[in-house]
C-alpha cells in the first residue's frame, strides 16, 4: 500500500514546495523545509541560537511538537540565557486542539531557566520577552486547565491589542481562541478565531501558523470553501512537516473531495516514513494519517484492505510488547478503527485481534462495536456485543480520568455508540416502532454533539443505520430523509449517498 501513486498535481505541488530554500538541513535533512523562512519574530538570541529557535517556532506552528522541542533545546544550548527558547519548549507540551497537555513537563522546561517565576522573569532581555514568558507561566499556572486556558487567552488578547502587527502574537492568539472551545467544537468560537487570524492572512499569507489555525477554523462543511485558500498554500509552505501535509485534507474532507484527501494523506505518510527511515525505523501503516487515508479510500470504493492488513501486523507487534497504559493508544487502536470502518463499508469483517485481554481498552471497544454491526437481527449476538460495550465503557471512563484527563470527546462518542446498540437490541427483539424511535433519538444526539471534523467519531452514523432500517421496512420517503441527515452529519459518505439514491428511486 505504500506504493500508492501520487498524482501529477501532487508532484507539481511538491516541486513547488521544494523550490523554497531549506534551513537547518544539517540537523535533520528530512525536516529541511517546514516554513522557517516565513518566521519573522524579532529575538534577542545570539546568532548561534537564532536559527534553531526560528526553526523550532515554525515546527511549533506545524504541531510537530517533538521536533520543535529538539530545536528549542539547541537554541538553549547555544544561548543559555535566551528566555524564548525555554518558552518554546514549554509550549510544545500544550497540545490544545488534541485535548492533551503535560503540565509537569512544561514546568520542568521552564525550571531550566530559573527555579521561580521571579528568577525567570528577571532573565527576560526586553518587555516583549517578559510578556511571552508571563503568558506561558499563566498557561501552566494555578487552576483547572479550563481556567488556565482562559487566563492565557486573556494575556494573549492583551499582547495582541498592544502589538496588532506582530504576526506570531496574532497566530497564537487565534490558536488560544480555538483552544477555549471546551467540550468540543463551538462554531461561534471558531469563527471568532477566524476573524483574528484572517487579519494576519492579509499580510502574511504564507505564515504556517496563520494557515494552519485558519484551516482548523474552517474545517466544517459550511466554511470549508473559505479554507481552500489556506490549504493551497499550507502544503507548499511546509513540505517536510507531516502534519501540514495532512492538515490540508481537513478542508478536502469537509468538501467530500476524497481524491484530494487521499493525496494529502499519502503525502503526509510519505513525509513521516522518510523521517522514520532517517531514524532507522520501519515505515508505518497505522496512525492518524493512515486512518484518514483508509477512510478516503473506502469513500471512493477503493480497496483499503492492504493498508489495513499492514497496520494489523504493527498492531500485533504492539500487543506482543504488552500494554502500556489501559487505553492502549497506538497501532492496535488505529488498526481496530480502520478494520471497523472497512467492515461497515464492505461487509468484510477481519477476525478480532488476540491478546488484548489486558489493557487495549479502545481496541476492545471497537471490536465489540464491530461485533454489534455484523450481528444483524441476531438478538443474542446484539445483546452480547452491547453488554461488552457497556462494560468496556465503564473501564474506559475510569482510564480516561487517569491517562487522558483533558479528553472531551472519547466518552460522549462512546456513549453515542452504546445508544445505537440499545436501539438495535430493541429492533432485534421485534419491537420495530420502539426500536426505530430509539435509533432516531440516538441519531439526533449524534447531530447535537460537538464534533472534531474528520471521519465520523462513531463507527457508523446513527442516521445511516436508521435509514437502512426504514428502507428495509419499506418506508422509503422516511429513509431518504434519514439519509439526507446522515450526509449532513458525514458529507459525501458513500453508503449514505448510495442509500439515498436507492430510496429516492424506490419512493417515486
Amino acid at each position: 500500500m505504500k506504493k500508492l501513486a501520487i498524482t501529477t498535481a501532487a508532484l507539481l505541488m511538491a516541486a513547488t514546495a521544494n523550490a523554497h530554500t531549506g534551513h537547518g538541513a544539517e540537523e535533520n535533512a528530512t525536516l529541511a523545509q517546514v516554513g522557517t523562512e516565513f518566521m519573522v519574530m524579532e529575538t534577542s538570541a545570539n546568532e548561534a541560537a537564532k536559527q534553531p529557535f526560528l526553526r523550532g517556532l515554525a515546527l511549533l506552528h506545524n504541531f510537530e511538537y517533538g521536533y520543535a522541542a529538539e530545536e528549542f533545546q539547541r537554541a538553549q544550548a547555544a544561548d543559555p540565557g535566551f528566555v524564548m527558547a525555554y518558552w518554546g519548549e514549554a509550549m510544545t507540551h500544550n497540545h490544545s486542539l488534541w485535548d492533551d497537555q503535560d503540565r509537569d513537563a512544561a514546568l520542568a522546561a521552564l525550571a531550566k531557566l530559573g527555579a521561580t517565576l521571579a528568577e525567570r522573569a528577571a532573565k527576560a532581555r526586553n518587555a516583549t520577552e517578559r510578556q511571552w514568558l508571563d503568558a506561558v507561566e499563566t498557561l501552566y499556572g494555578e487552576g483547572t486547565k479550563e481556567e488556565r486556558d482562559l487566563a492565557y487567552l486573556a494575556k494573549m488578547r492583551a499582547m495582541l491589542a498592544a502589538r496588532p502587527d506582530d504576526i506570531d502574537m496574532r497566530a497564537f492568539t487565534g490558536l488560544a481562541v480555538l483552544a477555549s472551545s471546551h467540550g468540543g467544537r463551538q462554531l461561534p468560537v471558531y469563527m471568532e478565531a477566524a476573524g483574528v487570524l484572517e487579519q494576519g492572512f492579509m499580510t502574511h499569507e504564507m505564515h504556517p501558523g496563520i494557515l494552519h489555525y485558519l484551516i482548523h477554523s474552517y474545517d466544517d462543511p459550511v466554511h470549508a470553501p473559505l479554507g481552500k485558500r489556506m490549504a493551497e498554500r499550507y502544503a507548499v509552505v511546509a513540505p517536510d512537516a507531516g502534519h501540514a501535509q495532512h492538515m490540508v485534507s481537513h478542508i478536502f474532507h469537509a468538501l467530500a473531495d476524497w481524491q484530494a484527501v487521499e493525496r494529502a494523506n499519502v503525502n503526509a505518510d510519505a513525509v513521516v516514513d522518510r523521517q522514520r527511515a532517517s531514524q532507522g525505523r520501519d515505515p508505518s501503516s497505522c496512525g492518524h494519517y493512515n486512518e484518514w487515508l483508509a477512510y478516503a479510500l473506502l469513500q471512493q470504493g477503493k480497496d483499503a484492505a492492504p493498508l489495513i492488513a499492514e497496520c494489523r501486523a504493527q498492531a500485533e507487534a504492539q500487543i506482543a510488547g504488552g500494554p502500556k497504559g489501559r487505553l492502549g493508544y497506538g497501532p492496535a487502536s488505529s488498526y481496530s478503527g480502520m478494520a471497523m470502518w472497512n467492515g461497515v463499508a464492505t461487509g468484510t469483517w477481519a477476525p478480532p485481534l488476540e491478546g488484548v485481554d489486558e489493557g487495549f481498552l479502545l481496541t476492545r471497544f471497537d471490536q465489540a462495536y464491530s461485533r454489534l454491526m455484523r450481528a444483524g437481527d441476531d438478538r443474542q449476538e446484539v445483546a452480547a456485543a452491547l453488554d461488552r460495550m457497556k462494560a468496556l465503557a465503564v473501564e474506559i471512563d475510569a482510564a480516561l480520568k487517569e491517562e487522558s484527563p483533558y479528553d472531551t470527546w472519547v466518552r460522549p462518542w462512546m456513549m453515542r455508540q452504546v445508544a445505537q446498540g440499545e436501539a438495535l437490541l430493541v429492533l432485534a427483539e421485534g419491537r420495530t416502532d420502539e426500536g426505530l424511535a430509539l435509533l432516531r433519538a440516538a441519531a439526533q444526539q449524534e447531530s447535537a454533539t460537538p464534533v472534531v471534523y474528520g471521519p465520523p467519531p462513531v463507527g457508523k452514523p446513527g442516521w445511516e443505520i436508521l435509514a437502512e432500517h426504514l428502507a428495509a421496512a419499506g418506508r422509503y420517503k422516511e429513509a431518504a430523509e434519514a439519509y439526507r441527515e446522515a450526509l449532513a452529519f458525514a458529507p459525501g459518505r458513500r453508503l449514505s449517498m448510495e442509500g439515498l439514491a436507492r430510496a429516492q428511486a424506490t419512493s417515486r
